[in-house]
């Protein structure tokens, strides 16, 4: 679901594209497989197997980067229970709307689908969260946000599975002390010349409203009234602020907006071509060596602080399955028991943090716990939509 939250600013396009083909994963032996097909299976957006008996649950998910996990928790079910799980991966631009017309089409539907935390009012109004009926064992093992993210009109209509946000990284042996603001790179950059091959201070994806949200998250809230309408309010004083530094921040560090991606910030930080780097959770596997360090995102300066936005992606329960009971065991089984090997399968990291966490994972469960939650309301997507649009006017 990672694509769809992040670019929030794509939430007006309507149409399924295509519903991609099932993975149906059992224990060893129980599915036949062509072994010709096996190569093109891995990169394709679907894989198909054959499985020898019914599958008992059907599980749906729209982020590729979940399949070796999901896949793997299939088969660690069917191992610990005999309940087999047919796992399929759901090419769709409305993730929500291809749900929903499967369960009222009562064609193939999900008893047991992932979505992002940003689609769970969605998933509510249209009837297919059941609640999460033990919200009290989550409440007292995940990160708060985590459980936040979960609850609609105050109780628990899913299960939190993983979360990504903002982090800071920089090179290890140019800075006498760690930067305490964004402004301390900017006078780094006026006093000190660019050591050889750096290309840039400080690189983040401009394109993106999720990396561009710390610059304006002091001056803007988010709050539901009675009837559950998001209000999105703003301090214009700060917010004029914030927008005046994030002018100065394009022009100091020289970000090329028609060039630069989520993927080449990452590359430029491992290649040595950056110090600094805006970065999310997600991508802390695909960082190199150990000349770095990562910390939360540092203020903007000295009077303007920071907040990063905190997505969750979540596993909900459809109410409309005749196998609810089964469906949240899955779903627990996923979040908590499997929650150890996700990192290492997927890159994400769990809302249940590691009893051996390391200082990295840390990190960024405490900036996890440290951000502001993206609303879960329809009505908040404008905002995303007019941030790009104001972003945009200083590229």
């Amino acid at each position: 679901m990672k694509v769809v939250q992040k670019r929030m600013i794509a939430a007006g396009c309507i149409g399924v594209l295509l519903i991609g083909g099932a993975v149906v994963v059992a224990k060893h032996g129980t599915y036949e497989q062509n072994e010709k097909n096996a190569a093109s299976e891995t990169e394709t957006a679907s894989v198909s197997r054959v499985v020898k008996q019914p599958a008992d649950l059907t599980f749906w998910y729209s982020d590729k980067s979940y399949q070796k996990f999901y896949e793997k928790a299939a088969e660690e079910y069917y191992e610990d229970t005999g309940i087999v799980v047919d796992v399929q991966y759901q090419d769709s631009m409305d993730y929500m709307d291809a749900v929903y017309n499967a369960t009222i089409q009562n064609e193939g539907f999900p008893d047991v689908y992932m979505i992002g935390s940003d689609q769970l009012e969605e998933a509510y109004l249209y009837g297919l969260a059941a609640e999460n009926t033990a919200s009290d064992i989550y409440e007292s093992t995940v990160a708060a946000n985590a459980v936040t993210a979960s609850n609609y009109k105050d109780k628990m209509y899913a299960y939190p599975l993983s979360y990504n946000t903002c982090l800071f990284v920089y090179k290890d042996g140019y800075f006498e002390t760690e930067p305490d603001n964004l402004q301390a790179i900017i006078d780094y950059s006026i006093d000190n010349e660019p050591p050889e091959n750096v290309q840039y201070l400080l690189e983040w994806d401009v394109n993106d409203a999720f990396y561009d949200f710390p610059f304006v998250s002091n001056s803007v809230s988010f709050v539901k009234d009675k009837v559950e309408t998001m209000q999105v309010s703003y301090d214009e004083d700060l917010y004029n602020q914030d927008l005046e530094f994030f002018s100065q921040s394009l022009e100091s560090f020289s970000i090329d907006a028609s060039t630069v991606t989520e993927e080449s910030v990452v590359s430029d930080f491992n290649q040595g071509k950056t110090l600094c780097a805006i970065i999310d959770s997600d991508s802390v596997a695909k960082l190199e060596g150990a000349d770095y360090k990562m910390r939360e995102l540092p203020a903007l300066n000295d009077t303007l602080s920071v907040s990063s936005a905190a997505l969750t992606d979540l596993v909900v329960v459809n109410d409309f399955s005749e196998k609810k009971e089964k469906a949240a065991d899955f779903a627990e089984y996923v979040t908590l028991t499997m929650s150890g090997e996700l990192h290492g399968l997927g890159g994400h990291y769990s809302v249940k943090l590691s009893e051996d966490a390391d200082e990295k994972e840390q990190t960024a469960y405490q900036a996890y716990e440290n951000a502001i939650p993206v609303p879960d309301s329809q009505d908040a997507k404008e905002f995303w939509v007019t941030l790009k649009e104001t972003i945009s006017q200083y590229f």
